[in-house]
C-alpha cells in the first residue's frame, strides 16, 4: 500500500511535524543504538527517522513503497553527506531481507496506515537479530472502544490512507504475539491545530468541514478522547504518541 501520492509527498517532505529534527534525535536516544548496529527503518517515508539514526549507527536502510518519498530521502541524505544510509523500495508486510539481518528495526508514524499491523510486526521481528531491538512510534487511541471508533472515524475522513490507530494495549499484545518483549514505553501528548492537521493530508474542503463539525460535536462528552477545544477561530486537540521499545529473545 502506498502511503503518499506525489502531491502528498511534496507536503510531507517539508512539513515541520514530519521533519521534527528534535523529536527524531530524542527518539534515537530512546532506542539507544550502538556504533556497530545495523538499522532498518520500515515505511521510512521522506527518510527523516532513518537519517537521524545514521548519525549514531554503523548503517541504516530505509524502506518504503513510495518512489516519490524515497527519491526525496536519497536527495536529503546526499545533502547531509551521509554515506552510511541507503533507501529501498519494498513492502512492510513482506520485508525483502533475510531473517536476523538487523540489530535494530524501527517504524515511525506509519502503523496507523497498515492494513495488517500484526503481519508487519511479525516481519520486523523476523529480520531482527536475536537480542536486537524493535522500536515503534505511533499515535495510540483510547482504550475505550466507543472513543477509539470515533477517533478513527475522524482520522479516516481526514486521510483516506488511514487504516486504524491502535490502542497501546494492542501494540503490546501484538509485539508479544510476534515474539517480542516490551522493555520500555513513553507516551506523550502532541498538540495539533485543526487547519494544519487537514492541510498535511490535503483533505478536500467539504470533507474537512464535515470533520470540523464532528470534532466540535465531540467536545462536550470528549467522544474521541482527543481533548478537542475551541480557541479563537480554530480547534486544538491532543494526540497521544507512544514510543515503544521491544526486544527479541536472544
Amino acid at each position: 500500500m502506498r502511503l503518499a501520492s506525489a502531491r502528498q509527498a511534496e507536503v510531507m517532505a517539508h512539513h515541520p511535524l514530519v521533519r521534527r529534527p528534535r523529536e527524531r534525535r530524542r527518539f534515537v536516544a530512546f532506542v539507544a543504538p550502538q556504533p556497530r548496529d545495523r538499522v532498518l527503518d520500515v515505511a521510512c517515508g521522506a527518510g527523516f527517522n532513518a537519517l537521524a539514526f545514521a548519525r549514531r549507527a554503523a548503517s541504516v536502510t530505509g524502506l518504503d513503497l513510495s518512489t516519490e518519498l524515497l527519491m526525496r530521502a536519497q536527495r536529503e541524505a546526499a545533502r547531509r553527506r551521509l554515506t552510511n544510509v541507503s533507501f529501498r523500495e519494498g513492502d512492510a508486510g513482506e520485508l525483502p531481507f533475510p531473517g536476523d539481518s538487523f540489530e535494530i528495526v524501527t517504524c515511525a508514524a506509519a502503523f496507523h496506515h497498515f492494513v495488517s499491523p500484526r503481519q508487519v510486526l511479525v516481519e520486523m521481528a523476523r529480520v531482527c537479530l536475536p537480542g536486537g531491538k524493535v522500536a515503534i512510534e505511533d499515535i495510540v487511541t483510547s482504550e475505550q472502544d466507543i472513543r477509539a471508533r470515533y477517533h478513527n472515524r475522524l482520522e479516516r475522513l481526514r486521510d483516506r490512507s488511514h487504516q486504524r490507530c491502535l490502542k497501546l494495549s494492542e501494540f503490546i499484545s501484538l509485539l508479544g504475539q510476534a515474539g517480542l518483549e516490551t522493555r520500555r514505553i513513553e507516551v506523550r501528548d502532541s498538540i495539533r491545530e485543526f487547519n494544519e492537521w487537514v492541510a498535511v493530508a490535503r483533505t478536500p474542503p467539504r470533507r474537512a468541514e464535515h470533520v470540523r463539525r464532528l470534532m466540535i460535536g465531540s467536545i462536550e462528552q470528549d467522544l474521541s478522547e482527543l481533548e478537542v477545544r475551541q480557541v479563537d477561530d480554530t480547534l486544538l486537540f491532543s494526540q497521544r504518541v507512544a514510543w515503544i521499545l521491544a526486544e527479541k529473545a536472544p
